[in-house]
This record gives C-alpha cells, structure tokens and sequence, in this order.
C-alpha cells in the first residue's frame, strides 16, 4: 500500500431548504455549506427542479444533493492519497429528514 500523500481531514456540512420559497412557481430554493477541516470550500443554492409538496420533501432533496457532493469530494480526496478516516458531518434544521435519512427502510414521502 502506497504511503499516504497528506494527513487526515474532517468535513462539515451544513444544508438547508426553504419550502416553496419562489412566490411565482412555488419551488424550493436549497442550499448547502462543505468544510473542510473548519474552511469552506464549496457551497450551493439554487431552485430545486421539482416541486414539493411538503418541508419534508424539500428538506430531503437539499440532503440529498448534499450528501452526493459529499460522496465525491472524499472520493477526489482519497485518489490524491489523502487519508479519510474519520465520518462526514451533515447539520440541519429539519430533524425528520435527518433522522430517517439513517434508517434504511424509511419510506420518502413524508407530509410535514
């Protein structure tokens, strides 16, 4: 095994979701912060391309979008050689979307 090119990092992330916040089309508008080892390296916002008809919903797809951008930046990471041994963080303000996003047979549709 090659030896490791960098020493370990933390990442943090924080996503949001502000349910139907366009007046006009009734789209959610999400967003999400990454750190890396207290830094901010990348962040998002933007309407979401479906409508939801729930908090829940939206929540859920912000945390959704997060956790894929999480995904690959410690995927690009690793392939540097940069060692990631510890877990991911994600913060929120919605609980339910961050409580049944750990268990596996929780169903999606949710009303509030």
């Amino acid at each position: 095994m090659p030896e490791p090119r960098g020493l370990g990092f933390r990442v943090i992330a924080c996503c949001d979701a502000d349910h139907a916040g366009d007046s006009l089309t009734r789209r959610s508008i999400s967003g999400f912060v990454v750190y890396l080892n207290n830094s901010p390296i990348y962040w998002l916002s933007k309407k979401q391309a479906s409508i939801e008809t729930s908090s829940y919903g939206s929540e859920f797809t912000a945390l959704k979008h997060c956790c894929e951008y999480l995904k690959g930046i410690r995927y690009k990471l690793r392939m540097m050689g940069i060692p990631c041994d510890s877990l991911s963080f994600i913060y929120g303000d919605n609980k339910s979307t961050l409580t049944n996003s750990t268990v596996t047979h929780s169903a999606l549709k949710k009303k509030s």
